[in-house]
């Protein structure tokens, strides 16, 4: 499941210079899926399809990277598309520890060489405004309910299902969502804030359901002020200032309590705080209340991912 493992390989892409510019979970199209094909299935429809079938079954998390060299830089450390073949030639690629097949191999990186430009028009960037508009226009219309049926944990290593089916209260599970501003501006010789913040958030047991860096547009910005604030005007228009001054990391996590718990929960001494997190904490934002928590996640996601217990069913008009 990408959720657990995502700070440390970010980590480890920021300590081979990788800038990230661009992450959103996503639930693959058929389409979409043909680009990340290898190479060697085109000689197989048998593994075509299998590929195909495993992309499609799950929510994935796609990844913007830049960097010199990046794409010759990001196969290097990935290795072949088979693990075993990965783990022959060195047990330190990335395929060779978290692959399972050559299907089933941890990652796939068809969209490594395309521009930003190209990025976007395929949806993997920053929030376009006609997607703003788009969930102006229908948030009002969505909520959050919970799943009847099991989640569904992923297949990219078998071995954390028993890790993620842990006990939940269920009376007291909840879903948030959180806004990190400016989360890829980075500080000469500090972690990115988007870092130190996932980690921090994995430490405390959270499970997120749910990623994208954007930039907002203004009607973007202005409602989601409108939700968070609940003094004056001016504290909604400082707000709204703030969360155009750059990439926001928006994020939706659950544990018990997450909402309203969560100041508690960040701030508690009972585990080690991860390096960098004062400087994230005031440039947090975060829900009170479960209505601006549902408020949030109903505007600003299209869906959870299939960990998640909640999922955003659209109402009838």
């Amino acid at each position: 499941m990408w959720s657990q493992n995502l700070a440390r390989y970010l980590r480890k892409l920021d300590r081979e210079k990788f800038n990230l510019v661009g992450m959103k979970h996503t639930n693959l199209r058929s389409e979409v899926v043909q680009i990340l094909m290898p190479s060697k299935t085109e000689q197989s429809p048998a593994d075509l399809e299998a590929h195909s079938s495993y992309l499609t079954s799950g929510s994935s998390l796609v990844l913007c990277l830049q960097r010199e060299n990046a794409v010759k830089k990001l196969l290097d450390l990935l290795g072949p598309e088979d693990p075993k073949e990965a783990q022959a030639i060195n047990q330190f690629f990335w395929r060779a520890l978290h692959g399972h097949s050559p299907v089933q191999n941890g990652f796939y990186e068809g969209l490594c060489g395309a521009t930003y430009s190209d990025l976007e028009e395929k949806e993997v960037g920053p929030v376009t405004a006609d997607s703003a508009a788009h969930f102006l226009g229908i948030h009002k219309k969505r909520r959050l309910v919970k799943r009847e049926n099991k989640p569904q944990f992923s297949l990219l290593d078998p071995k954390q299902t028993q890790t993620l089916e842990k006990p939940r209260l269920v009376g007291l599970y909840q879903a948030t969502c959180l806004i990190l501003l400016e989360a890829t501006h980075q500080v000469a010789g500090q972690l990115p804030p988007y870092l130190a913040l996932l980690e921090q958030l994995i430490s405390m047991g959270f499970l997120l359901t749910g990623t994208q860096l954007t930039r907002m547009t203004k009607s973007q910005a202005r409602h989601v002020s409108k939700i968070l604030s609940t003094t004056t005007k001016k504290e909604e228009s400082i707000m709204c200032s703030q969360l155009l001054k750059g990439s926001c990391l928006v994020l939706a996590a659950e544990r018990d309590n997450a909402v309203v718990s969560f100041t508690t929960l960040l701030s508690c001494s009972s585990g080690q705080k991860q390096a960098g997190l004062e400087n994230v904490i005031p440039r947090l934002l975060y829900p009170k209340t479960e209505k601006q928590a549902e408020e949030l996640l109903c505007w600003l996601f299209d869906f959870l991912t299939c960990e998640s217990i909640y999922q955003i069913e659209n109402q009838a008009p």
